[in-house]
């Protein structure tokens, strides 16, 4: 592992090992959350845009808050922010585990498990940042491999203690479950050459904090320096279309996720084999980060591989879920849709650093939680719309198809753009 002097560290390994088990949890609750969603319908009178909207929330509010408190964030350690967002994000289920009887309950419960997970989510992509500058794309792709592994793993489990505890007592056993995030938080140790920043900030007294809580939630660079330029913008246009690029894959993403296995049910699938189609999509992404692991480590990682292959491939997996409703080969399509949604996150993730300079780094980092976090919304609550008014699970993976096609045309621009991140005014100053 990587440290800040691209040495294996005793403080590196820690935070690796944090940012895989969060993301674990993070995004295989996630999924699982999608084995509640007739019962949610169907026990709270709710139709799907509603059961949609609430289920996107925990990643899409978690994203949103993370990158419009960023700023707020400044003035406490990594390892603070995490552990009590790990408290936070476990709270959360425990609240709809004991109190979720109405959908106004079950939205409050994904919210507080958003707001949580948002900022150990930001603490541990900072800590990422920070830790691992040489290899960031490697590492940050290892980390997203234990993404996958929850997506495939924790829906079976998650169903196995629905059939045994119910709805209620299965939200309270996952939130126990994720209070290991509180761990997580605690490993996030400041690098070796951050460690005398690490102490300054412990430094700060409890009223700069809370002035620094009141500045503009967009001030990156500290109390004293807000936006950087007024032509930031201007000198970051690759990273312009590269976060359209990313939001559109997060709106696809979020969509696949939350329906998937209710789509499964609605081919006549029983939901102890409908569950199987998010395993399968989870083994996919598995080796999906693999791949994009190889890709980075040979430097072979470009806009084509990360953005154009990957909108092709989900377009046929979506396809085959329109056309067919064997069994197997809707395993088959949902192992391509995971595959490709898994390569395309983890290589656009891994890319960041190459269209923001290392001055805009916070900014840039929050500007793309937020903006993710939307279109993660956008993914549940536009899908179960959709799936309203048309009643067809063709409309919605058609919809998700249209995004696609012009995902890759973007993908296909932003490979000939100027990425020359040097040219900001930031790094010249």
């Amino acid at each position: 592992m990587e440290g800040r002097e691209g040495v294996i560290t005793a403080r590196s390994v820690p935070v690796f090992v944090s940012g895989c088990v969060m993301v674990f949890l993070f995004n295989g609750s996630f999924k699982a959350n999608s084995i509640f969603i007739e019962d949610i319908v169907s026990l709270f009178d709710a139709n799907y845009f509603l059961a949609g909207s609430a289920f996107a929330a925990q990643p899409a509010v978690a994203y949103i808050f993370a990158g419009v408190s960023s700023s707020s964030l400044e003035g406490y350690s990594q390892r603070t922010v995490g552990v009590i967002g790990g408290f936070i994000f476990g709270v959360g289920f425990i609240y709809q585990g004991l109190f979720g009887y109405q959908l106004h309950q079950l939205l409050i419960a994904m919210v507080l498990a958003a707001l949580g997970g948002g900022v150990l989510h930001f603490a541990t992509f900072m800590a990422y940042l920070e830790h691992f500058k040489g290899k960031f794309g490697v590492m940050i792709s290892a980390r997203e491999l234990f993404t996958y592994i929850g997506i495939a793993t924790m829906p079976p489990f998650v169903e196995l203690l629905n059939s045994s505890y119910g709805l209620h007592g299965t939200y309270v056993l996952m939130g126990a479950l994720i209070w290991n995030c509180v761990v997580c938080g605690a490993l996030l140790k400041p690098a070796i050459g951050a460690a005398r920043n690490a102490a300054n900030i412990q430094q700060i007294s409890f009223t700069d904090k809370l002035s620094s809580l009141s500045e503009n939630c967009f001030c990156f660079q500290g109390v004293s320096d807000c936006m950087p330029s007024s032509n930031f913008f201007e000198e970051h246009i690759a990273f312009i279309v590269y976060q359209i690029v990313h939001c559109l894959f997060f709106y696809v993403l979020s969509g696949w996720v939350v329906f998937l296995v209710p789509f499964g049910t609605s081919t006549g699938l029983l939901p102890s084999q409908a569950v199987y189609l998010s395993t399968a999509g989870g083994i996919g992404g598995f080796f999906g980060k693999i791949l994009t692991i190889l890709i980075f480590y040979y430097d072979g990682m470009d806009e084509i591989t990360a953005g154009v292959i990957p909108s092709c491939l989900i377009s046929i997996g979506l396809t085959g879920y329109i056309l067919s409703s064997n069994y197997i080969l809707l395993m088959l399509f949902s192992f391509i849709c995971g595959f490709s949604l898994a390569m395309a996150d983890s290589a656009l993730s891994g890319m960041f650093p190459r269209y923001m300079c290392t001055y805009h780094h916070r900014l840039g980092v929050a500007i793309s939680f937020f903006l993710c976090g939307v279109f993660l919304q956008l993914g549940g609550s536009l899908s179960g719309a959709i799936l309203d008014q048309t009643s067809s699970y063709v409309y919605v993976f058609g919809a998700m198809i249209l995004v696609n096609v012009l995902n890759g045309l973007m993908s296909f621009l932003l490979s000939s753009m100027d990425k020359d991140i040097t040219k900001c005014s930031g790094v010249n100053d």
